[in-house]
């Protein structure tokens, strides 16, 4: 009797960066890992603060550091990635129908309105307190 061996078709490892939407989908995705080490960071920063003023002020001036201002550069601009793809993302994903169907282009500009709002709500809250 023969054994049947099922046919496994070579692949490389970096499969997925041949074609520009998984691409973007992959680095979307890696983005997560740096805004997991900033909420590391920030969570630290809560730490040194429950122990006193010497080690919320020594966390303070490590945040000074370049190399952390660049990380916090770096975050934002991930993050930022992040979110403007993912916003490009929705409107396929999870088509709107109200009555009819709702252009992919309205959605977008409904989710950067709402994502203002906030924003300024925000901003207002920290500058007003």
């Amino acid at each position: 009797m023969m054994s049947r061996r099922p046919y496994v078709r070579p692949m490389k490892r970096t499969w997925y960066m041949d074609h520009p939407f998984y691409r973007t989908y992959m680095i979307r995705e890696a983005t997560c890992v740096f805004d997991a080490l900033y909420c590391i960071n920030l969570f630290f920063g809560i730490l040194q603060l429950s122990r006193g003023e010497d080690a919320w002020q020594g966390w303070l001036s490590f945040q000074a550091n370049p190399l952390m201002i660049l990380f916090t550069v770096v975050t934002l601009g991930m993050t930022l990635f992040h979110a403007v793809t993912y916003f490009d993302m929705t409107p396929r994903v999870l088509p709107q129908q109200i009555r009819k169907m709702v252009a992919d282009n309205v959605v977008n500009k409904l989710m950067y309105a709402g994502l203002a709002a906030v924003s300024a709500i925000v901003l207002a809250a920290a500058v007003w307190f």
